[in-house]
């Protein structure tokens, strides 16, 4: 073998090799270009979800539109009666600023281990005995200050003289906690 036959080998082996780096190199670009189509492809479906999913939240806002306000209107009373004391003082307080003769007063806590929103509720069994417009303005007064409290049951009777009234009344409060079921979290 003379050099020029060598030459020619090398000269093949070295085309060869440009042409095997030159189809690893195209396999290489395809494989790069169908990645880049699948990741367009990926795009378009996530902007389809996305505006869907924005579409979603549109519908869910103008629906629960009332109850937002509600909750935005609420809240106020909700956070100043958490705890049984606070019921307590609060009708106790109204009865004193009343004026408004109490013959007895039992509260007790019910527990509803089912509602997360309604944990407790407090049951205030009150006997009252005054004149009737005095105890009817305090059931007034009580209501705007225990907005959520709900009248159970009234007794209205006669008392010892013409103008008095006995008045038995079962008031429930609720202590609700709004916090108590987690907003859920959409991920796209």
């Amino acid at each position: 073998m003379n050099g020029k036959k060598i030459a020619c080998i090398i000269l093949l082996m070295f085309i060869a090799i440009l042409a095997y780096a030159g189809q690893v190199l195209h396999k290489n670009a395809l494989a790069k270009r169908a990645a880049a189509t699948q990741a367009e492809s990926d795009t378009q479906s996530a902007r389809g979800a996305l505006t869907l999913l924005d579409t979603k939240v549109g519908v869910l806002r103008s629906e629960s539109e009332d109850v937002r306000r509600f909750l935005v209107a609420w809240t106020p009373y909700v956070d100043k009666v958490q705890l049984q004391s606070d019921v307590e003082t609060t009708i106790s307080a109204s009865m004193r600023n009343a004026g408004v003769v109490t013959l007895s007063n039992k509260f007790e806590v019910r527990d509803t281990r089912t509602d997360l929103v309604l944990p407790k509720i407090i049951r205030a069994s009150l006997t009252i005995e005054d004149d009737y417009a005095k105890t009817l303005n305090w059931i007034g007064e009580l209501e705007r200050k225990l907005p959520l409290s709900r009248v159970m049951s009234c007794k209205i009777s006669g008392g010892e003289n013409g103008r008095q009234v006995r008045t038995e009344i079962v008031i429930e409060v609720p202590l609700p906690n709004l916090r108590a079921v987690p907003v859920p979290v959409v991920k796209i």
